[in-house]
């Protein structure tokens, strides 16, 4: 039997610390959550503070501090709040991280399938829909994960599903008001809409594996547009992914009404995914013709999920550190030890990037990069790190649109060569931040 050690200093001085979360917190989650960001987990609780989890002394310092009732603070007593700790495993979560991944890659995949029956079209309706349509997806996630969590499955569903036949119907207004009156124009960019409306739902209301199902329709019809046949086909299969997709929001359940502060969030999250779009635009739509160079598509298709499992392993071992916490002091060096292994393989895409730019292959080496720089946003956005994320994204994405004018008459190798410049340069003090941000211990409360 363990030996508790419960003393007043201590928590005195813990009262003095976490006074002002306590007072601002909107429930006993947020304070716990501070309190394992510093490193106090259920051990360390028990044995220094005498309560049984990090939920009841969070309980405890919100009745002292915030005049709470102490409800679930139980000193000795089970706590019913109190979680389990994750399973730290390689084998956990790699499913259904590369089946999300999938997802990501479908509407690239469609863009590269169908980039020949795309050039022809206005700019609204081609690489303009797909800009917007994938901030549209990232801005209206977000509130599709706040409804989740409120209200369940099926009000996520439902906000999805307003937010983008809302979304959809202003893009086509904004077609007409270009005077654009092509019939293809306005299938294509709904049906860019429609893909990532898809993709957004699944992720939100963990349905990806069913949804994955649907969209391999979308996939054989990107190959089969490819191969020279119509547009039709693709969006008969994006018609049925949709429907798939969204069918929990006709299941019976409640609505949920966004608050203006979670619509400012999700703006914030929207202009990241807009400087993704146009990241992705300016490197692979506007560059050599990756339709010639099946190798420079590996690492988008490899790198996308890899970053995914990357920063699903990082938080997994941050999550079994605190686990087994013995002092809390140990928790910022244990983290800085995780967060070096997790940032050196994050350096890999860039240093081959940096290889295959000197070895003269620029068009490899600006989607090697690209990879790279997708993946250093991954890991800001998930510490809610939305302003360098779009900084990371929008900054070359900017000067890549300025190279493009300043050589009109360049060669394509010499442009190819210039944007992995470009992208290298944006990535090597991205390094430095994620580093940063990976070391900060509040970042993972």
């Amino acid at each position: 039997m363990s030996t508790m050690v419960v003393s007043e200093d201590l928590y005195s001085s813990l009262e003095q610390r976490m006074a002002p979360i306590c007072r601002s917190a909107v429930d006993t989650g947020e304070v716990a959550a501070y309190l394992e960001a510093s490193g106090v987990n259920d051990r360390v609780a028990e044995r220094d503070y005498g309560v049984t989890s990090v939920f009841s002394l969070a309980a405890r310092l919100r009745a002292d501090l915030a005049g709470y009732p102490t409800a679930g603070y139980a000193p000795g007593r089970y706590d019913p709040n109190a979680a389990t700790p994750e399973r730290d495993g390689p084998r956990l979560g790699v499913g259904v991280t590369l089946v999300r991944s999938a997802l990501y890659l479908t509407p690239a995949v469609v863009a590269v399938g169908g980039a020949t029956q795309l050039s022809g079209l206005p700019a609204a309706a081609g690489p303009g829909a797909l800009i917007y349509g994938w901030a549209t997806a990232q801005a209206l996630a977000f509130l599709g994960y706040r409804a989740l969590g409120a209200l369940g499955a099926v009000a996520a569903a439902r906000v999805l599903a307003i937010g983008f036949v809302v979304a959809g119907a202003a893009w086509a207004g904004l077609l007409a008001a270009f005077g654009v009156t092509e019939p293809l124009a306005y299938a294509v960019a709904t049906g860019q809409v429609a893909l990532f409306a898809s993709t957004a739902v699944a992720l939100v209301t963990g349905t990806e594996k069913r949804v994955l199902a649907a969209a391999a329709g979308v996939w054989i019809a990107a190959a089969a547009v490819y191969a020279g046949t119509g547009m039709w086909i693709v969006g008969a299969a994006i018609a049925v992914l949709v429907l798939v997709a969204y069918s929990p929001a006709f299941a019976p359940g409640e609505w949920y009404r966004p608050r203006p502060r979670e619509a400012a969030n999700a703006l914030a999250n929207g202009a990241v995914g807009a400087g993704q779009a146009v990241l992705f635009a300016s490197v692979v739509l506007a560059g050599g013709d990756l339709l010639r160079e099946p190798v420079a598509a590996i690492p988008l298709l490899v790198g996308v999920p890899l970053a995914e499992l990357v920063l699903v392993w990082h938080q997994r071992r941050v999550a079994a550190t605190r686990a087994v916490l013995t002092d809390r002091w140990q928790y910022p060096r244990r983290l800085t030890r995780v967060s070096l292994a997790t940032l050196a393989v994050l350096a890999v895409p860039v240093a081959a990037g940096a290889v295959l730019t000197a070895a003269e292959a620029g068009r490899l080496a600006a989607v090697v990069l690209l990879a790279a720089v997708n993946g250093l946003c991954l890991v800001l956005v998930a510490h809610r790190r939305l302003g360098l994320a779009a900084l990371l994204v929008w900054w070359p994405a900017v000067l890549i649109g300025v190279l493009y004018r300043a050589l009109p008459g360049a060669t394509t190798s010499l442009v190819d060569t210039l944007v992995a410049v470009v992208l290298f340069a944006v990535c090597v003090p991205a390094l430095g931040v994620v580093a940063m941000v990976l070391k900060d211990r509040w970042s993972y409360r």
